[in-house]
C-alpha cells in the first residue's frame, strides 16, 4: 500500500472503533451523495483545501453517502448534550455515525447539523497517497457534543482582523466543532461595527485606513459562520472600556465628574449615555439574528457600586427590549439583572489573582489610585460566580488560568525562528503556561471550584490583542491550544494529554492550508 498521513480526531470521538485506513476514492476525487446543498459545499470546499481533493455530487451510490432522518436510538449510546443553547433555531441534535467499510463512508444523523458534524470528522481524518488515493479509518464512531456552547472570543479590537481573516478563524472553529463566535468588537480602543447612529465611532484611523466592519461585512461574516453552524454573538462593551467612544462624543459624560481623567465610563445619570446605550444595543442586536447579545459588564474601575448596578440593570432592560439574553462577564453579577434565561461569562481563575503591588512597582505613582480601585474589583470577583448560580444563572466557563490563549508559552520552540515570538506574544502579566498544562483542566471540576451547583452554558476561549500585530501572531497564540479547548467542550468522557497530543499529529497541515502558518511549535 503506498504511504500516506493518518492523523486522529479532534475532538475525541464518543465511542471510537476505527482501525487502520482503507481506500474511499480514487484519482484525487470523491462522490459525494445526500447531504443538503450547505453542507455540500462546506464538505467540497474543505476536501479540496485540506487534501487537494475534488468532490463531485452525484444521486445514488457515492464514495460519501449522507443519511439524515435517522432515528435518535441509533445514537443512544452518546448522552444528549447540556448547557445552553446558543443557535437562532435551537434544539438541533448534533449526535452522528460515521461508518467507513467496503470502500465507502456512510454518514448518518437526524438532521442537517449532525451530518455536517460527521462529515467534519471524515475530512479530518481522510488522507491521499501520492497516487491519488483516498484513505479513511475503517470502522465505527459514533459522537456528540458534551456542551451545547462551545465558543471563541475574538479580540478586533486591539488588532482589528479583516473579514476575510475572521472568516478563516470560523473556517478553523468548524473543523473543531466549536458553533459560537463571540466577536468583542468595542473597547477603549476602538469600535469595530458601523453604526448609523453615532457614526463618529467608527471614523478612520490616524492613517486613514478603515478598521471597522460596515454592515454589509458583517452580515456577510454572520452568513459565513451560519454556513459552518456557527452563530455569531456580538459583544457592545458597556458601561466601562468606552475610551473611544468618549473620544469620539465628549458630550456622553453628560456633566458627570470622573475620579481620574483616565477613568471615564456611562454614568446612569448621563442622559446622553443613557440614550448611546439604547442606540448601540439596537444596532448591535440588529446585526446578529442568534439569541444572545453580550453587553460587556467588565472591569468597572473606578465606578461606585451603586451606579454600575444600576447601569447594568439599564443595559440588560435595553437587551431584552430588543428580543435578546443577555450575556455578561462575571462582574455583571454584583448587579443582580441576569436570570436564568441568561448567561453569566466566568473569567477572573485562579491563580491569577490581581496583584495590585506588583503593578504599582511598574507605574507612576500618579496611578496608584486607580490600581487600587481597580485591585477592589478583582478582589470580591470569588462571589461572582456564587450570586449568579443562588439566582439560578447559567455559567459559561472562561477561566483564564486556561482559556485565555494570550498567555505566554512556556515551552521550548522547536522552532528558534519562533522564540522572538514566543517572547513578545501573550499578556506579560499571566504566568507562561505550557501546552499540555493548558490542557489540565475539566469543565465539570471548574464550575464546582467557582461554586457548587453551578449550571454550566458551555465553554469559550478567549484570545486578546494587546500584543498581536498580524495574523500569523494570532496563529502562534490560537494553535496548538485551541483544538484542546475544543475537546473539552466537545468530547463527553475525560481525555488525557498523551492521547491528545498523539491524535493532533498531522493536524499542522491542516491548520497551514487553512492559513494559521505561523502556529507555535512546541518543542516536547
Amino acid at each position: 500500500m503506498p504511504e500516506h498521513t493518518e492523523r486522529g480526531l479532534v475532538p475525541a470521538a464518543a465511542l471510537d472503533e476505527t482501525g487502520a485506513a482503507i481506500r474511499i476514492g480514487t484519482g484525487g476525487r470523491l462522490t459525494l451523495s445526500g447531504a443538503v446543498p450547505d453542507a455540500a459545499d462546506w464538505f467540497a470546499w474543505a476536501a479540496g483545501r485540506l487534501h487537494g481533493l475534488r468532490v463531485e455530487p452525484v444521486h445514488g451510490e457515492a464514495d460519501v453517502a449522507v443519511r439524515t432522518g435517522a432515528d435518535l436510538s441509533e445514537f443512544a449510546s452518546v448522552a444528549p448534550a447540556t448547557g445552553v443553547d446558543p443557535r437562532p433555531e435551537p434544539g438541533a441534535d448534533e449526535r452522528h455515525r460515521l461508518e467507513v467499510a467496503q470502500g465507502r463512508a456512510l454518514v448518518s444523523s437526524a438532521g442537517a447539523e449532525g451530518a455536517f458534524r460527521g462529515l467534519t470528522s471524515l475530512v479530518q481524518t481522510l488522507s491521499v497517497d501520492a497516487d491519488g488515493n483516498v484513505w479513511a479509518p475503517e470502522g465505527v464512531l459514533v459522537d456528540g457534543p458534551r456542551y451545547t456552547w462551545r465558543s471563541l472570543s475574538l479580540d478586533v479590537v486591539r488588532h482589528y482582523f479583516t473579514p476575510d481573516e475572521v472568516r478563516r478563524v470560523i473556517d478553523l472553529m468548524a473543523l473543531y466543532k466549536f458553533n459560537v463566535l463571540h466577536l468583542h468588537l468595542t473597547d477603549s480602543e476602538g469600535w469595530r461595527l458601523e453604526s448609523r447612529a453615532w457614526p463618529e465611532l467608527t471614523r478612520p484611523g490616524p492613517d486613514g485606513v478603515r478598521e471597522y466592519y460596515t454592515r454589509e461585512e458583517f452580515a456577510g461574516l454572520v452568513a459565513h459562520a451560519a454556513r459552518c453552524h456557527v452563530t455569531v454573538v456580538p459583544e457592545v462593551d458597556l458601561p466601562g472600556h468606552t475610551r473611544w467612544a468618549f473620544d469620539a462624543y465628549p458630550e456622553l459624560a453628560g456633566g458627570v465628574e470622573y475620579p481620574h481623567p483616565r477613568l471615564r465610563y456611562l454614568h446612569p445619570d448621563s442622559e446622553p449615555a443613557r440614550r448611546f446605550a439604547g442606540d448601540v444595543i439596537a444596532e448591535f442586536a440588529e446585526a446578529a439574528p442568534g439569541p444572545f447579545l453580550h453587553l460587556g459588564g467588565d472591569e468597572p474601575f473606578g465606578m461606585g457600586h451603586e451606579d454600575y448596578v444600576e447601569f447594568v440593570r439599564l443595559a440588560h432592560r435595553l437587551v431584552r427590549e430588543e428580543g435578546k439574553r443577555a450575556v455578561g462577564w462575571q462582574e455583571t453579577a454584583r448587579a443582580g439583572a441576569l436570570g436564568a434565561d441568561d448567561v453569566l461569562q466566568y473569567w477572573i481563575g485562579a491563580p491569577d489573582e490581581f496583584d495590585p503591588e506588583a503593578i504599582k512597582r511598574t507605574v507612576p505613582e500618579e496611578f496608584h489610585p486607580l490600581v487600587e480601585q481597580a485591585a477592589e474589583t478583582f478582589r470580591i470577583s470569588p462571589g461572582d460566580v456564587p450570586a449568579a448560580t443562588e439566582k439560578g444563572v447559567p455559567v459559561l466557563l472562561s477561566p483564564n488560568s486556561r482559556l485565555y490563549l494570550d498567555r505566554p508559552y512556556a515551552d521550548g520552540c522547536a522552532d528558534p525562528a519562533q522564540e522572538g515570538d514566543r517572547g513578545r506574544l501573550g499578556l506579560p502579566a499571566y504566568p507562561p503556561i505550557t501546552v499540555e498544562e493548558s490542557f489540565a483542566w475539566d469543565p465539570a471540576e471548574a464550575a464546582r471550584e467557582a461554586a457548587p451547583g453551578t449550571v454550566v452554558a458551555g465553554v469559550e476561549a478567549a484570545v486578546w490583542g494587546e500584543t498581536v500585530t498580524g495574523f500569523g501572531d494570532l496563529a502562534f497564540l490560537l494553535l496548538p491550544r485551541l483544538p484542546g479547548v475544543a475537546e473539552k467542550a466537545w468530547t463527553q468522557q475525560r481525555t488525557g494529554w498523551a492521547d491528545h497530543r498523539a491524535r493532533l499529529n498531522g493536524h499542522e497541515s491542516l491548520w497551514e492550508a487553512l492559513g494559521f502558518a505561523n502556529h507555535f511549535r512546541p518543542a516536547t
